[in-house]
């Protein structure tokens, strides 16, 4: 690892969860790679806490897609794929896009000045690439739409898949080229949930899933191959 995780002190969540939310946090941010084996003893240690709970976290992690456990061989981040991340982002085309169309008709003008706050919020977070900030208002931004139906299996499942397009998607915010295009992206979802146009709405999401998994992709692409090198 490249750098050590910070240890858990007191707090009302439980051990194994605390565990669970900084192991997928270093997953997210890389300082646990791709298809490394994950040295168990060594995390209880930098998280100060016994092997149990960190077991437990890695089953968890594992039921979301970030780790796998093979018997007799240990933990492993779940590697690079560009299979699965086609098959991940066309899942959000589908259900955001739908969802999103059904959000348009029920909007309330709370929900549309949230949004309009947040892009302006969203676009500060790039331009000082505080990635941090950005992750939260994007999470939610998107979510001001998606929990407007008021359909919490629908919210549950994109939350879900959101978990798992985190580790793809993170260093995508990194790429400052990408930068205008995403908020242009952004402002496009505002403007259509202004007027609560549910087919404007619709393609505005699915453009802007469309184009994240372009960027994705590539990096993707180039992390795998440098690893064959």
């Amino acid at each position: 690892m490249k750098n050590r995780l910070p240890a858990i002190t007191d707090s009302m969540k439980t051990v194994s969860g605390i565990a669970q939310e900084r192991i997928r946090e270093a997953i997210l941010r890389g300082t646990l790679l791709p298809g490394s084996r994950i040295d168990q003893n060594q995390l209880a240690q930098e998280l100060n806490t016994s092997l149990i709970p960190v077991r437990e976290a890695l089953k968890k992690l594992e039921s979301e897609g970030f780790v796998q456990i093979i018997p007799r061989r240990g933990a492993f981040v779940v590697d690079i794929s560009l299979t699965d991340l086609e098959h991940l982002y066309e899942a959000r085309q589908l259900i955001e896009g739908q969802v999103a169309y059904e959000a348009a008709s029920h909007l309330t003008d709370a929900d549309t000045a949230r949004l309009s706050k947040l892009a302006i919020e969203l676009q500060e977070a790039l331009n000082r690439d505080d990635y941090d900030d950005f992750t939260r208002l994007n999470h939610e931004f998107h979510f001001v739409l998606y929990n407007a139906p008021g359909n919490k299996y629908l919210s549950e499942m994109i939350a879900g898949l959101w978990e798992l397009a985190e580790r793809y998607r993170y260093r995508y915010m990194f790429v400052r080229d990408q930068h205008d295009m995403i908020n242009a992206e952004h402002q496009a979802i505002l403007d259509a949930a202004l007027v609560r146009n549910a087919e404007l709405l619709r393609t505005a999401i699915e453009r802007h899933i469309q184009q994240t998994l372009k960027g994705v992709r590539a990096l993707a692409a180039k992390d795998i191959e440098a690893r064959r090198d």
